[in-house]
């Protein structure tokens, strides 16, 4: 019987030897819809790295339980190089701290690479009498209960970051959640909602919402205006929504090693940058241990983020 360990066995001898990879098209698992938000960026990478390797990156949507379904496939594909999964924070960090029961293990997938590393903005209906985050917990504490967080549902990566914020300020505000990005966000505009973690920025420029700090480490170079929630005096509250590409448990690391390279390569773009950017993505390239850490750290944190607060999965 042939077992996982003899394929990545023969493989990594086939590349040691010098062997062209890849020598027929490749599948990128990406765990969404066709056309959604993370599909297209997908789509994207996946032309991208077949015009560097000369070999198609067929794209598949494999959708449900919001990407397990597909992370699953791919933790169960062979670990020949043939099938790789456009992984997200959800499938790698967020699904794995709210479900006990998980059908893959996230820890054990091969990392490639980064393709995207995108903080979130904390955003406020125009209406709400705050304009930063300072003003809003004096708003939150002086009337408890009464401010709503908006998500696009429970479970999802801006439910868990309000979870976070509550926890790091000590404000009462009520979780809304709503079926999707695009609800809340129009909650919001729309005043039924007030505040928000998204990774909107076209709504922020036109002055529909209004942003009240970034929650990666650095300022947007697009929104210089906006400060960073640890210069607003929490630094404990990061939160970035990052896409990867990741193998099959027991791929050969000489292979993760040979796409990263040409991922890292696709990077220095300026098209593939712009186009990126254009989604509303904030582009990064890495190293395959890089990933690796980065995911471990993300989980550890999400999970004790979901035990402190309840949260649990839909």
């Amino acid at each position: 019987m042939i077992t996982r360990q003899t394929v990545a066995a023969l493989l990594a001898v086939v590349l040691l030897c010098g062997q062209a990879y890849p020598t027929k098209p490749v599948k990128l698992i990406v765990p969404s819809p066709a056309g959604g938000p993370t599909d297209v960026p997908g789509r994207l990478v996946a032309e991208g790295l077949a015009s560097l390797v000369g070999q198609r990156f067929v794209v598949e949507n494999r959708v449900g339980a919001g990407g397990v379904i597909g992370a699953e496939y791919v933790a169960r594909a062979d670990p020949d190089g043939y099938t790789l999964l456009y992984a997200n924070t959800s499938v790698l960090a967020v699904a794995p701290a709210l479900q006990p029961k998980m059908p893959y293990d996230a820890s054990a997938f091969i990392p490639i690479g980064f393709v995207s590393n995108s903080p979130q903005l904390l955003i406020a209906n125009p209406k709400l009498p705050v304009s930063t985050v300072k003003e809003l917990i004096e708003y939150a504490k002086a009337n408890p209960g009464k401010l709503n967080f908006a998500s696009g549902g429970v479970g999802s990566l801006p439910h868990l970051t309000f979870e976070l914020f509550r926890m790091e300020s000590g404000i009462n505000a009520v979780h809304v959640p709503y079926a999707g990005g695009a609800p809340a966000t129009t909650a919001l505009m729309a005043g039924q909602a007030d505040v928000l973690f998204d990774l909107v920025r076209t709504r922020v420029k036109t002055g529909e919402v209004r942003a009240l700090a970034l929650t990666g480490d650095l300022r947007d170079p697009d929104l210089p205006g906006v400060p960073t929630i640890a210069e607003a005096g929490y630094p404990g509250v990061t939160s970035t929504s990052f896409t990867a590409i990741v193998a099959p448990p027991g791929t050969p690391r000489e292979l993760a090693h040979l796409l990263n390279g040409k991922l890292n390569e696709l990077h220095k773009s300026a098209d593939f940058q712009s186009k990126m950017k254009g989604f509303g993505l904030v582009p990064k390239a890495g190293t395959p241990e890089e990933l690796s850490a980065y995911a471990a750290r993300e989980r550890e944190k999400w999970v004790r983020v979901a035990k402190a607060s309840g949260a649990k999965a839909e």
